[in-house]
């Protein structure tokens, strides 16, 4: 059939128009452009991965050479197996502390097919720089043995290399320093072994006690993010210590003082050749073990050095961790129980703007997977992107609740965010995109959480804690109709004051999303209040006489008892209802209460409060209702609270600080551990090895046992030394305190339990809580 030119010409443009107008519709948000795909996360890890010179300089090397052997190459594995088994969660990683060769080469071995790029090793003659220092640093530890480990005499012991490392995925690329002035390898004595030539490095001038031996500096290089096209200035350092345990305690903020004025002047001599439209656009980090503490005597150094303006580490660089967790410790060793691992970002916050503006510091965290590897650090991890509404708790969505008549009379606090100003503000932008919303209340309260959109995830974070998000009440959602929007929602019961994150189900989704956040009123069953031990009291309000808010006489509090002694003990809770006036128009009840163990206990009146005080086995449920006879003149606020004796224990490491004497050998361990009724032997058979002549050996809790115990009573712990040749060497016994007034939870990571016994002192950490981050109950 014959068709003119025009008419097929047109048709084409038609079937064209089709196409683009079908990939337009595909493509989320319009679709997004190369320079809108920059989803980076980074990584920071003091990895503990020392020679042997760390771990056995003291009049007992021999042994302690015996006993190390192979250690450090696990610990290497165990750390490659931990980063890969995620491997989306880091983009580019920075590693301090890499100084045995042993170890170095197995991460490059385990990591280089994922992260390609890489920096194995920098090092330096520290004789020629500094041959009076390595000989006191050697001579403060033990010369006769630094002589058997080095095989050298004292005067040619050259010291340790830089103990840096990084790794970046292969959607990054070396780039050339802007200026090479810092271009590490190019002179004698200066080692780089890397998959680049491209790495400056400065060598720190000042340095003091055992930190000499090593040569501790800062590296840069230059990475060009692929997906994006943006450049990357990534600097990796490990800086001055301090020495809190000698006597007198060995301070280096002198040390650090110099030390930060060398990064600065490596970052802008490197960067110098750059434009300023260049340097608006350069992502430039500063990430590693830095040193700066911020809970030790004398406390200071941070400010003056992170919240001081006019100064360049305030007003150049920021600490991406406050800026975005302000109330959050962000301990990062967990040992001294301080934040000495930094990531800095520059030039400053995201506040808004478009993508032409600094990049956005959307989260850091502390993986709580690392805390378990040998290091005495915790990882560091920060998720970067472009620049959107909300990107960062800094700059949170206020949620303000509004309390209307719900379609079923009662009061309905809520709000629906979609649009602000007529601007569609819930959307994840672009690619690897968060969202953050953040609620400030009078009390704590009851929450239905959720979004409208199946491809969006949630998650709820305490201030004080930015990393572990807080469980549902319920393990599963429900579904809640709210205009024309249908929500998938999870029920919390949460503190005065969170942080809701949103994000997609995974790094590529893009989309449009409404989020509803509604506080329960309490009014029914159906939106009952959920009570948790040692959180604080549920507010409810019982309304006044012809309250245009909607009609409420009930308030519904829901409790589940979960959990029991490992004794097999239950439990006692006791549930108060308080802020009721005379008891003759109001009144508590238990509804559809069912205790496994026992009956339907009475409840006591005693004053303006009803409390119920009973044993109540695992699984015990059931309802405490406030009721008012009639609605009086003034709206009545009451309240309702949950209290057990139930305390769940998590046991998560022994720490050998000092041998027991004499220090020869290594320490063979058992504990017993005291709870309730119990002894229980840990572990059950044998002892678990400690070697500590130097530095500290930790050993995790699953060495010895299970490590989640539940007790209602006490719990206490001795620690054994077993002695082959006379008795065993036994410590004091140490009770596990209570919790104290008001908290539900102890870190025994910053206040753990210490044993002191001949000559020897070990340490164990664990956490103490009434109740365990996690769901409850199933959904009604």
């Amino acid at each position: 059939m014959f068709r003119s030119g025009r008419t097929f010409w047109s048709d084409q443009v038609l079937a064209r128009l089709i196409i683009l107008l079908v990939a337009l519709t595909a493509s989320p948000i319009g679709g997004a452009r190369a320079q809108e795909v920059e989803t980076v996360r980074v990584a920071t890890f003091n990895a503990y991965l020392l020679s042997p010179i760390f771990k056995c300089a003291n009049p007992n090397f021999a042994d302690c050479l015996v006993q190390i052997q192979g250690q450090t190459e696990k610990q290497a594995e165990h750390l490659a197996d931990t980063i890969l088994k995620d491997t989306d969660r880091f983009d580019i990683i920075a590693i301090n502390e890499a100084w045995d060769e042993d170890a170095k080469q197995i991460l490059i071995d385990k990591l280089k097919p994922v992260y390609p790029n890489y920096v194995r090793k920098i090092d330096a003659a520290l004789l020629k720089v500094r041959p009076q220092a390595i000989v006191d640093a050697i001579t403060s530890l033990d010369p006769a043995a630094a002589v058997a480990i080095y095989g050298e005499p004292v005067e040619k012991i050259d010291g340790e290399d830089s103990g840096l490392m990084l790794f970046a995925k292969s959607d990054f690329k070396f780039m050339p320093l802007p200026d090479d002035s810092f271009k590490w390898g190019k002179h004698d004595g200066e080692t780089l072994d890397a998959a680049t030539d491209e790495v400056g490095f400065t060598l720190y001038d000042h340095c003091g006690g055992v930190d000499c031996l090593s040569g501790k500096g800062a590296a840069i290089v230059r990475l060009l993010h692929l997906p994006s096209q943006s450049n990357y200035t990534v600097v990796f350092t490990h800086m001055q210590a301090d020495y809190f345990e000698k006597s007198p305690a060995e301070l280096h903020a002198d040390a650090r003082d110099a030390q930060f004025d060398q990064i600065e002047k490596l970052i802008e001599t490197t960067l110098s050749p750059l434009t300023p439209a260049q340097r608006k656009r350069e992502r430039v980090l500063v990430m590693g073990d830095m040193n700066v503490p911020l809970f030790h005597p004398p406390t200071g150094e941070w400010a003056r050095r992170f919240a001081t303006p006019g100064t360049y580490w305030t007003s150049q660089h920021y600490d991406s961790w406050a800026a975005t967790n302000g109330a959050d410790p962000g301990i990062s060793n967990y040992i001294d129980g301080e934040r000495y691992d930094y990531i800095l970002a520059a030039p400053k916050p995201y506040l808004s703007g478009g993508i032409e503006g600094p990049i956005c510091v959307q989260h850091v965290t502390i993986p709580v997977d690392f805390v378990d590897l040998e290091s005495d650090h915790n990882l560091l991890t920060a998720d970067l992107n472009l620049g959107n509404n909300f990107c960062s708790p800094s700059i949170a969505y206020p949620v303000n609740l509004t309390t209307r008549k719900g379609p079923d009379g009662k009061p309905q606090a809520e709000e629906l965010i979609d649009f602000r100003n007529g601007q569609d503000v819930t959307q994840i932008r672009y690619p690897g995109s968060m969202q953050w919303f953040h609620v400030v209340r009078q009390d704590a309260g009851s929450y239905s959480i959720g979004p409208d959109n199946p491809d969006v995830n949630i998650d709820i974070y305490q201030p004080s804690n930015m990393t572990t998000p807080i469980s549902s009440y319920y393990g599963s959602t429900r579904t809640v109709q709210d205009g024309e929007h249908i929500f998938t929602v999870h029920t919390y019961a949460l503190p005065k004051e969170f942080f809701i994150r949103v994000t997609g189900k995974d790094r590529r989704w893009q989309g449009n999303y409404a989020l509803l956040v509604r506080r329960h009123t309490c009014a029914t069953k159906e939106e009952a209040c959920p009570l948790q031990p040692g959180e604080p009291p549920q507010f409810a309000s019982l309304t006044e006489a012809g309250s245009l808010l909607g009609s409420q006489d009930e308030a519904w509090f829901r409790f589940d008892v979960v959990g029991q002694a490992d004794s097999g003990a239950d439990q006692t809770v006791t549930l108060t209802a308080d802020g009721l006036p005379d008891p003759s128009r109001y009144k508590a009840t238990l509804e559809e209460f069912d205790n496994p163990h026992g009956g339907e206990p009475p409840i006591a009146v005693s004053g303006t409060s009803r409390i119920v005080s009973d044993a109540m086995g695992d699984g015990t449920h059931g309802y405490l209702v406030i009721h008012q006879a009639a609605a009086g003149s003034q709206a009545v606020r009451v309240r309702a609270s949950m209290q057990t004796t139930v305390r769940n224990l998590e046991l998560k490491a022994l720490i050998c600080e000092d041998e027991t004497n004499p220090e020869f050998g290594s320490d063979d361990i058992f504990t017993q551990l005291s709870i309730d009724s119990r002894t229980i032997r840990f572990p059950p058979g044998g002892e678990v090895e400690f070697d500590c002549d130097d530095s500290a050996d930790q050993k995790d809790w699953a060495r010895f046992g299970s490590t989640n115990l539940t007790f209602v009573d006490h719990a206490g712990m001795k620690v054994f030394e077993q002695d082959d040749t006379s008795p065993n060497d036994p410590s004091h016994a140490n009770e596990f305190p209570d919790l104290p007034p008001g908290a539900s939870s102890l870190d025994g990571v910053r206040n753990p339990l210490i044993w002191n016994f001949e000559g020897g002192r070990y340490r164990l950490n664990y956490e103490l809580t009434m109740r365990r981050n996690e769901p409850v109950a199933a959904a009604p």
